[in-house]
């Protein structure tokens, strides 16, 4: 909560951490609603952050589709379970968006 800009802006965090709180769904989300709905200066770009929240979401949505299995004695597998993992993505391209 700390990093991800819950507690204190990401403004306050130390240069060293901030990429790493483009990792975070709550430091995109808080920035987003901070930047745009209050038109306040933010440490990330709201539009930006907006976008990587939307696209990790349909992502994940289009995952867990192809991912999941309806019939549990089925054995065939569509696809590696770490593939889910692909839904974090968005968040890893954002690191190098926002510097």
């Amino acid at each position: 909560m700390l990093i991800g800009g819950l507690m204190l802006p990401l403004s306050l965090l130390p240069q060293a951490i901030r990429p790493f709180s483009a990792l975070l769904p709550t430091a995109h989300a808080m920035q987003a609603f901070t930047g745009l709905a209050y038109d306040q200066t933010t440490t990330l770009n709201p539009i930006v952050s907006l976008g990587v929240l939307l696209a990790s979401g349909v992502l994940a949505f289009g995952l867990a589709i192809y991912l999941f299995n309806w019939d549990s004695r089925n054995q065939a597998r569509r696809g590696h379970p770490l593939m889910a993992l692909l839904a974090l993505a968005p968040f890893v391209v954002s690191i190098f968006l926002q510097s």
